[in-house]
């Protein structure tokens, strides 16, 4: 099918297709606690790229997920590289340079000695690499990348289409979310008449709860309130994994949950995880709200319906009571 493009991401394309062809070593890198998205891009253009004859290496400072684990090609992994044996670096999915994370490590990328490829949809994105095909718009990397293979002419194989639907399907929850159009209803249709594996995709992302996951999900949404500004708020810490035998992986998908609360505004959950790091996860329902401006307030970006941040720290509960009115009884305005 044909897709449009802007006429700035076909310069981009053009730049990066002319990069990757001339290049003989790639490494994809994939942003930190990859999820579906990051996992599926990144797989996919190895594939891409490795049908042309070349030399690709995925890496991610992170393990990849056990729910993205079953793609061809995830068990190949690496958590870390040396820049000289590359001529190309890429991302994908990063939405931030800091979730890209080998740049604190070896400076050197960002040198611009070496093409650096920025693939991703996120609005936050500042466009940190010397080639940048970054859109938006796009519903996810791997509809970008899906574009890339048609502008490429690439072939798009069953293990491709699965990659690809995968990060699509993962970005849309499972085409559900308002980031899925008529155009994304299209491009997974085709991927899946290509033998995109769907069922497995749905099965791995949306239908495969371990017991102990679901404990911890039950810790978080008995915590959940929404405070005063209309906002639904939950937390979870280290306590709460080790008492449920579970990680901050584990976390994935309770959001939804949350946002699902009618008349609240946007959804927060704050979580710890194994880096001394408090991550926000952000999601709404509404188009009123940007949350990648509330997310940007802590260093954070993303969507406008689907954002994050992370920073240094641990969580702390704080308990108040407020003695209120009681019928036509005095009102205390005090709190504790």
């Amino acid at each position: 099918m044909e897709c449009y493009l802007s006429e700035n991401l076909k310069t981009e394309f053009y730049r990066a297709k002319k990069a990757l062809f001339e290049a003989e070593k790639i490494v994809i890198v994939s942003h930190r606690s990859p999820d579906g998205d990051a996992i599926g891009s990144n797989l996919a253009l190895r594939m891409g790229l490795e049908s042309m004859g070349k030399k690709v290496t995925s890496a991610c400072v992170d393990t990849i997920p056990a729910n993205s684990a079953f793609l061809k090609g995830a068990e190949d992994y690496v958590t870390d590289f040396n820049y000289e044996d590359f001529d190309v670096i890429v991302s994908v999915d990063c939405g931030d340079l800091k979730l890209f994370k080998f740049t604190e490590k070896k400076p050197e990328i960002l040198t611009g000695d070496k093409p650096f490829i920025n693939f991703d949809h996120h609005e936050s994105n500042n466009f940190f690499g010397t080639i940048n095909p970054v859109d938006s718009r796009a519903c996810a990397t791997c509809f970008i990348m899906y574009k890339f293979f048609k502008f490429c002419g690439w072939p798009i194989t069953i293990d491709v289409a699965t990659a690809l639907l995968h990060g699509i399907y993962f970005d849309t929850g499972s085409l559900m979310h308002s980031n899925t159009d008529a155009e994304v209803y299209k491009v997974a249709s085709e991927l899946t008449l290509k033998g995109g594996d769907f069922k497995r995709i749905g099965k791995e992302l949306f239908h495969t709860t371990p017991i102990n996951r679901l404990r911890l999900w039950g810790k978080i949404m008995e915590r959940s309130y929404v405070n005063d500004e209309g906002v639904t708020v939950s937390a979870v810490n280290k306590d709460d994994y080790e008492a449920c035998g579970t990680t901050s992986k584990d976390n994935g998908g309770v959001i939804d949950y949350l946002n699902s609360v009618p008349d609240s505004k946007y959804c927060v959950l704050l979580s710890e995880d194994e880096h001394g790091l408090v991550k926000g996860s952000l999601r709404t329902q509404r188009n009123d709200i940007n949350l990648s401006e509330v997310a940007s307030k802590w260093g954070g970006g993303g969507h406008p319906k689907a954002s994050g941040f992370g920073v240094e720290g641990k969580l702390m509960p704080v308990l108040s009571w407020k003695i209120v009115k009681d019928g036509e009884g005095e009102a205390h305005e005090m709190e504790f």
